[in-house]
Protein backbone atom coordinates (compact mmCIF):
# COMPACT_ATOMS: atom_id res chain seq x y z
CA UNK A 1 0.00 0.00 0.00
CA UNK A 2 1.18 3.50 -0.84
CA UNK A 3 0.43 6.21 1.76
CA UNK A 4 0.68 9.92 1.01
CA UNK A 5 0.20 12.45 3.83
CA UNK A 6 -0.29 16.09 2.89
CA UNK A 7 -0.25 19.11 5.23
CA UNK A 8 -1.56 17.06 8.15
CA UNK A 9 -2.30 19.23 11.20
CA UNK A 10 -3.73 18.20 14.56
CA UNK A 11 -4.69 20.40 17.51
CA UNK A 12 -6.12 19.35 20.87
CA UNK A 13 -8.12 22.24 22.19
CA UNK A 14 -7.00 25.83 21.71
CA UNK A 15 -3.39 25.53 22.93
CA UNK A 16 -1.95 22.08 22.17
CA UNK A 17 -0.66 21.37 18.66
CA UNK A 18 0.41 17.75 18.20
CA UNK A 19 1.18 17.78 14.46
CA UNK A 20 2.22 20.74 12.31
CA UNK A 21 1.63 20.53 8.54
CA UNK A 22 3.08 17.03 8.16
CA UNK A 23 4.08 15.88 4.65
CA UNK A 24 5.11 12.23 4.41
CA UNK A 25 5.19 9.36 1.91
CA UNK A 26 5.28 5.64 2.77
CA UNK A 27 5.92 3.19 -0.06
CA UNK A 28 6.23 -0.33 1.38
CA UNK A 29 8.50 -2.48 3.51
CA UNK A 30 9.17 -1.28 7.06
CA UNK A 31 9.02 2.49 7.47
CA UNK A 32 10.24 3.89 10.79
CA UNK A 33 8.70 6.77 12.70
CA UNK A 34 11.22 8.02 15.25
CA UNK A 35 11.02 10.73 17.90
CA UNK A 36 11.11 11.61 21.57
CA UNK A 37 8.14 10.90 23.79
CA UNK A 38 5.59 13.60 23.01
CA UNK A 39 6.93 14.23 19.49
CA UNK A 40 3.56 13.46 17.86
CA UNK A 41 4.18 9.85 16.81
CA UNK A 42 1.18 8.31 18.55
CA UNK A 43 -1.13 11.07 17.32
CA UNK A 44 -0.03 10.40 13.75
CA UNK A 45 -0.49 6.65 14.21
CA UNK A 46 -3.98 7.09 15.67
CA UNK A 47 -4.99 9.30 12.75
CA UNK A 48 -3.66 6.72 10.29
CA UNK A 49 -5.56 4.02 12.18
CA UNK A 50 -8.74 6.17 11.78
CA UNK A 51 -9.12 6.34 15.58
CA UNK A 52 -9.12 10.16 15.48
CA UNK A 53 -9.47 12.77 12.74
CA UNK A 54 -6.94 15.49 11.88
CA UNK A 55 -7.73 19.17 12.26
CA UNK A 56 -6.75 19.73 8.62
CA UNK A 57 -4.81 18.10 5.78
CA UNK A 58 -5.45 14.84 4.02
CA UNK A 59 -4.22 11.25 3.68
CA UNK A 60 -4.30 9.24 0.45
CA UNK A 61 -3.95 5.45 0.25
CA UNK A 62 -3.24 4.11 -3.23
CA UNK A 63 -4.53 7.43 -4.53
CA UNK A 64 -7.82 7.36 -2.58
CA UNK A 65 -8.77 9.89 0.11
CA UNK A 66 -8.84 8.11 3.47
CA UNK A 67 -11.82 9.86 5.02
CA UNK A 68 -13.90 9.38 1.87
CA UNK A 69 -13.08 5.66 1.68
CA UNK A 70 -12.71 4.88 5.39
CA UNK A 71 -14.51 1.52 5.29
CA UNK A 72 -12.33 0.28 2.41
CA UNK A 73 -9.17 1.48 4.17
CA UNK A 74 -10.05 -0.17 7.48
CA UNK A 75 -10.59 -3.49 5.70
CA UNK A 76 -6.91 -3.35 4.65
CA UNK A 77 -5.54 -2.24 8.04
CA UNK A 78 -3.89 -4.12 10.89
CA UNK A 79 -3.14 -2.12 14.05
CA UNK A 80 -1.14 -2.86 17.19
CA UNK A 81 -1.38 0.10 19.59
CA UNK A 82 1.21 0.80 22.27
CA UNK A 83 -1.14 -0.31 25.05
CA UNK A 84 -3.07 -3.44 24.13
CA UNK A 85 -5.69 -5.33 26.14
CA UNK A 86 -5.87 -8.92 24.90
CA UNK A 87 -8.66 -10.37 27.06
CA UNK A 88 -6.52 -12.20 29.65
CA UNK A 89 -9.05 -14.93 30.45
CA UNK A 90 -8.90 -16.26 26.87
CA UNK A 91 -6.27 -18.37 25.16
CA UNK A 92 -4.83 -17.13 21.89
CA UNK A 93 -7.21 -19.22 19.74
CA UNK A 94 -10.26 -17.88 21.53
CA UNK A 95 -8.97 -14.34 21.28
CA UNK A 96 -8.13 -14.58 17.57
CA UNK A 97 -11.47 -16.22 16.84
CA UNK A 98 -13.13 -13.15 18.35
CA UNK A 99 -10.95 -10.90 16.17
CA UNK A 100 -11.92 -12.91 13.08
CA UNK A 101 -15.59 -12.26 13.84
CA UNK A 102 -14.88 -8.54 14.24
CA UNK A 103 -13.24 -8.63 10.81
CA UNK A 104 -16.31 -10.39 9.38
CA UNK A 105 -14.71 -13.77 8.81
CA UNK A 106 -17.85 -15.68 9.74
CA UNK A 107 -17.33 -19.20 8.37
CA UNK A 108 -15.84 -21.38 11.11
CA UNK A 109 -13.45 -23.31 8.84
CA UNK A 110 -12.15 -20.03 7.39
CA UNK A 111 -11.59 -18.66 10.90
CA UNK A 112 -9.65 -21.75 11.97
CA UNK A 113 -7.46 -21.59 8.85
CA UNK A 114 -6.76 -17.89 9.42
CA UNK A 115 -5.96 -18.41 13.11
CA UNK A 116 -3.60 -21.30 12.29
CA UNK A 117 -1.84 -19.12 9.69
CA UNK A 118 -1.33 -16.16 12.02
CA UNK A 119 -0.33 -18.24 15.05
CA UNK A 120 2.30 -19.98 12.93
CA UNK A 121 3.70 -16.68 11.61
CA UNK A 122 4.26 -15.31 15.12
CA UNK A 123 5.54 -18.60 16.54
CA UNK A 124 2.86 -19.28 19.16
CA UNK A 125 1.72 -22.69 17.91
CA UNK A 126 3.04 -24.37 21.07
CA UNK A 127 1.36 -21.86 23.41
CA UNK A 128 -2.24 -22.03 22.22
CA UNK A 129 -3.78 -23.53 25.38
CA UNK A 130 -2.20 -21.09 27.81
CA UNK A 131 -4.32 -18.17 28.99
CA UNK A 132 -3.12 -14.78 27.78
CA UNK A 133 -2.79 -13.71 31.41
CA UNK A 134 0.09 -16.23 31.66
CA UNK A 135 1.96 -14.92 28.63
CA UNK A 136 5.27 -13.05 28.93
CA UNK A 137 5.56 -9.53 27.55
CA UNK A 138 7.14 -10.81 24.35
CA UNK A 139 4.45 -13.46 23.86
CA UNK A 140 1.73 -10.84 24.36
CA UNK A 141 3.28 -8.64 21.68
CA UNK A 142 3.39 -11.65 19.35
CA UNK A 143 -0.29 -12.32 20.06
CA UNK A 144 -0.93 -8.65 19.33
CA UNK A 145 0.80 -8.97 15.96
CA UNK A 146 -1.24 -12.09 15.24
CA UNK A 147 -4.49 -10.17 15.72
CA UNK A 148 -3.18 -7.39 13.46
CA UNK A 149 -2.42 -9.97 10.75
CA UNK A 150 -5.93 -11.43 10.70
CA UNK A 151 -7.40 -10.88 7.24
CA UNK A 152 -4.00 -10.29 5.55
CA UNK A 153 -4.08 -6.46 5.73
CA UNK A 154 -2.08 -4.39 3.25
CA UNK A 155 -0.92 -1.96 5.96
CA UNK A 156 0.31 -2.72 9.48
CA UNK A 157 0.61 0.08 12.03
CA UNK A 158 2.77 -0.88 15.01
CA UNK A 159 3.21 1.57 17.91
CA UNK A 160 6.19 1.19 20.31
CA UNK A 161 6.29 -2.62 19.96
CA UNK A 162 9.47 -3.41 21.92
CA UNK A 163 8.94 -1.22 25.00
CA UNK A 164 9.43 -3.34 28.12
CA UNK A 165 10.74 -6.41 26.29
CA UNK A 166 13.94 -8.16 27.34
CA UNK A 167 16.77 -8.27 24.73
CA UNK A 168 15.91 -11.77 23.44
CA UNK A 169 12.20 -10.97 23.06
CA UNK A 170 13.04 -7.65 21.39
CA UNK A 171 15.32 -9.32 18.83
CA UNK A 172 12.70 -11.97 18.05
CA UNK A 173 10.03 -9.32 17.60
CA UNK A 174 12.15 -7.20 15.24
CA UNK A 175 13.03 -10.26 13.16
CA UNK A 176 9.31 -11.06 12.96
CA UNK A 177 8.44 -7.55 11.74
CA UNK A 178 11.22 -7.72 9.15
CA UNK A 179 9.81 -10.99 7.84
CA UNK A 180 6.22 -9.68 7.72
CA UNK A 181 7.24 -6.52 5.86
CA UNK A 182 8.29 -8.51 2.79
CA UNK A 183 4.62 -8.73 1.80
CA UNK A 184 2.93 -5.95 3.80
CA UNK A 185 3.65 -2.26 4.29
CA UNK A 186 4.60 -1.78 7.94
CA UNK A 187 4.74 1.53 9.80
CA UNK A 188 6.79 1.18 12.99
CA UNK A 189 6.71 3.96 15.58
CA UNK A 190 9.33 3.99 18.32
CA UNK A 191 11.67 6.15 20.38
CA UNK A 192 14.27 3.33 20.37
CA UNK A 193 16.83 4.21 17.70
CA UNK A 194 18.33 0.73 17.38
CA UNK A 195 14.93 -0.75 16.46
CA UNK A 196 14.78 1.58 13.46
CA UNK A 197 18.43 1.06 12.51
CA UNK A 198 18.10 -2.71 12.38
CA UNK A 199 15.05 -3.10 10.09
CA UNK A 200 13.87 0.21 8.55
CA UNK A 201 15.27 1.35 5.18
CA UNK A 202 13.06 4.47 5.32
CA UNK A 203 12.55 6.83 8.24
CA UNK A 204 10.76 9.95 9.44
CA UNK A 205 12.00 11.90 12.48
CA UNK A 206 9.37 13.90 14.35
CA UNK A 207 9.98 16.51 17.02
CA UNK A 208 7.35 18.72 18.62
CA UNK A 209 4.93 17.85 15.82
CA UNK A 210 7.37 18.79 13.04
CA UNK A 211 9.13 16.61 10.46
CA UNK A 212 12.87 17.03 11.08
CA UNK A 213 13.90 14.48 8.44
CA UNK A 214 12.23 12.04 6.08
CA UNK A 215 13.96 9.78 3.58
CA UNK A 216 16.34 6.84 3.46
CA UNK A 217 17.91 5.79 6.76
CA UNK A 218 21.29 5.40 5.03
CA UNK A 219 21.06 8.93 3.62
CA UNK A 220 20.33 10.33 7.08
CA UNK A 221 23.50 8.73 8.42
CA UNK A 222 25.47 9.95 5.39
CA UNK A 223 24.57 13.56 6.29
CA UNK A 224 26.87 13.42 9.31
CA UNK A 225 29.51 10.94 8.10
CA UNK A 226 32.96 12.49 8.52
CA UNK A 227 31.70 15.05 11.05
CA UNK A 228 31.39 12.83 14.13
CA UNK A 229 34.13 13.26 16.74
CA UNK A 230 35.02 11.85 20.13
CA UNK A 231 37.26 13.38 22.76
CA UNK A 232 38.23 13.03 26.39
CA UNK A 233 38.12 16.37 28.17
CA UNK A 234 38.56 17.79 31.65
CA UNK A 235 35.59 17.64 34.05
CA UNK A 236 33.27 20.57 33.37
CA UNK A 237 34.42 21.13 29.78
CA UNK A 238 31.57 19.01 28.40
CA UNK A 239 29.16 21.85 29.14
CA UNK A 240 31.14 24.34 27.06
CA UNK A 241 31.28 21.85 24.18
CA UNK A 242 27.47 21.96 24.02
CA UNK A 243 27.74 25.64 23.16
CA UNK A 244 29.91 25.02 20.07
CA UNK A 245 28.84 21.60 18.71
CA UNK A 246 25.93 19.17 18.60
CA UNK A 247 26.77 16.82 21.47
CA UNK A 248 25.50 13.26 20.95
CA UNK A 249 26.56 11.69 24.23
CA UNK A 250 28.66 12.21 27.35
CA UNK A 251 30.06 9.17 29.13
CA UNK A 252 32.45 9.10 32.07
CA UNK A 253 35.57 6.96 32.45
CA UNK A 254 37.66 7.26 35.58
CA UNK A 255 35.94 10.55 36.36
CA UNK A 256 36.68 12.12 32.96
CA UNK A 257 33.95 12.91 30.43
CA UNK A 258 34.17 11.20 27.03
CA UNK A 259 32.22 13.41 24.65
CA UNK A 260 30.86 12.38 21.25
CA UNK A 261 29.89 15.37 19.15
CA UNK A 262 29.06 16.48 15.60
CA UNK A 263 30.86 19.37 13.91
CA UNK A 264 32.41 20.11 10.53
CA UNK A 265 35.73 20.56 12.32
CA UNK A 266 37.41 19.56 15.56
CA UNK A 267 36.40 21.95 18.34
CA UNK A 268 38.92 20.82 20.95
CA UNK A 269 42.32 19.17 21.23
CA UNK A 270 42.72 15.40 20.96
CA UNK A 271 39.42 14.89 19.12
CA UNK A 272 39.31 11.89 16.80
CA UNK A 273 36.85 11.20 14.00
CA UNK A 274 34.61 8.15 14.55
CA UNK A 275 32.16 6.33 12.30
CA UNK A 276 28.68 7.85 12.15
CA UNK A 277 25.64 5.94 13.38
CA UNK A 278 21.89 6.52 13.15
CA UNK A 279 21.97 7.76 16.75
CA UNK A 280 24.46 10.46 15.73
CA UNK A 281 22.28 11.51 12.79
CA UNK A 282 19.14 11.47 14.93
CA UNK A 283 20.59 13.64 17.70
CA UNK A 284 21.99 16.01 15.07
CA UNK A 285 18.52 16.34 13.49
CA UNK A 286 17.15 17.29 16.91
CA UNK A 287 19.89 19.87 17.54
CA UNK A 288 22.05 17.87 19.97
CA UNK A 289 21.33 16.56 23.46
CA UNK A 290 19.27 18.71 25.78
CA UNK A 291 21.31 20.96 28.04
Amino acid sequence: MHIQIEKLHKKYGAKTTALREIDLEINGGVFGLLGRNGAGKTTLMRILATAIKPTSGRILFDGKELWTHTKEFRAQLGYLPQITSLMPSMNVYEFLDYVCLLKRITKKSDRLDEIDRCVHIVGLENETKKRLSKYSGGMLRRAGIAQALIGSPSLLIIDEPTTGLDPEERLHFLNLLSQISRTQTTLLSTHIIHDIESICPGICVLDNGNVMYTGATADMIARVEGNVWQTACAPGEEQSLKETAAVVSVKYAEGKPIVRYISDHSVCDQSARVQATLEDAYIYALGGVKR
